[in-house]
């Protein structure tokens, strides 16, 4: 405040073309709805597949098959072949499954969306913050830079003042 008067400053004003530049620059440099559909696709859902059909028949096999008296006999093969049945089905499927999926994240998660959403839905002062703390920790060398430019720049100016003699 200036005299009464609110000064309203430049991140508040430019506040969503600072949130659409972040998110277009995170989506072009780091992490594109391409980037989620390659990792998905590149995922080994085996080991979580088999575990998961595991935890179901041992549950289902226990509570239900066991109190059976000819079942419980043959139970334990039974729930074996049954859980590698499952598990190589459910795997296999999945596998012939897992491109297309990959191709539905592409198509629809839009990541430079979804991030403008998120920064624009920060608190104002957050997001301030948040940026200031960003562009103080990386321009830092900027200034360091800067600094030693000048330093030389006037090191030169002398030099050339004192032996040229221009007074």
């Amino acid at each position: 405040e200036v005299l009464g008067f609110r000064i309203q400053g430049i991140i508040p004003k430019r506040r969503k073309e600072i949130a659409r530049s972040i998110a277009r620059t995170i989506e072009k440099e780091l992490l594109s709805s391409e980037d989620l559909g390659k990792a998905l696709s590149g995922l080994n859902w085996e080991k979580e597949v088999e575990r998961t059909v595991e935890e179901a028949v041992e549950h289902r096999f226990s509570s239900k098959f066991l109190k059976l008296p000819v079942v419980g006999l043959v139970s334990e093969n039974l729930k074996n072949q049954i859980k590698l049945l499952l598990t190589r089905e459910i795997v296999t499927h999945l596998d012939r499954k897992k491109g297309t999926l990959a191709a539905k994240v592409r198509d629809k998660i839009d990541v430079k969306e979804l991030l403008v959403t998120r920064i624009d839905q920060l608190d104002l002062m957050r997001f301030e913050r948040l940026l200031t703390d960003f562009i103080t920790r990386e321009l830092k060398h900027l200034e360091y830079l800067g600094g030693i430019m000048g330093f030389i720049i006037g090191v030169f100016q002398s030099l050339f003042t004192y032996f040229f003699g221009l007074s």
